[in-house]
């Protein structure tokens, strides 16, 4: 995948270095049970089905469906959160208890981590500003979270 944002493209690289020593990942069918999971979340930012339905005379319906659209958006992101940061306690317990304890890759994985679920909320952010946000910047950066440095969730 070819990643055009500086900002996705620069948290992908530090993704990616701290890959190579990262602990076991998941298995293929969890990887896809989380992706599929957070998968809406690239399609509520868009605005094509409140444009339909201003089209269709029906502004107050599409406000209020683009309001309910980012909640459930920021909703998704406090979940995602969560698991990324249980995932990431996990990671650590099993490095420590592998006796592979690495505090600055540790510090390292928050940092891309954190740095990717607080991308999210300011895309979240830019379209509750009125600010036209491309689902390509949500699908990149989620990809980037949950396939970075092998995001194991602690739920499937």
């Amino acid at each position: 995948m070819r990643i055009n944002h500086a900002f996705l493209h620069m948290l992908s690289r530090e993704a990616g270095r701290l890959g190579m020593d990262a602990p076991r990942g998941l298995a293929l069918a969890e990887t896809a049970s989380v992706r599929e999971r957070y998968a809406p979340m690239s399609r509520l930012l868009i605005e094509d089905d409140r444009l339909f339905l201003i089209r269709q005379g029906l502004p107050e319906a599409a406000k209020n469906l683009r309001r309910e659209h980012r909640s459930c958006y920021f909703g998704y992101v406090r979940r995602l959160a969560q698991e990324v940061r249980e995932a990431r306690r996990l990671g650590a317990l099993a490095m420590a208890s592998e006796g592979h304890w690495r505090l600055g890759t540790l510090l390292a994985r928050t940092l891309v981590s954190e740095s990717s679920l607080l991308y999210l909320r300011w895309l979240g952010w830019q379209h509750a500003l009125g600010i036209t946000v491309a689902a390509r910047d949500v699908a990149e950066c989620l990809e980037l979270l949950l396939a970075g440095p092998r995001f194991q969730p602690a739920t499937t």
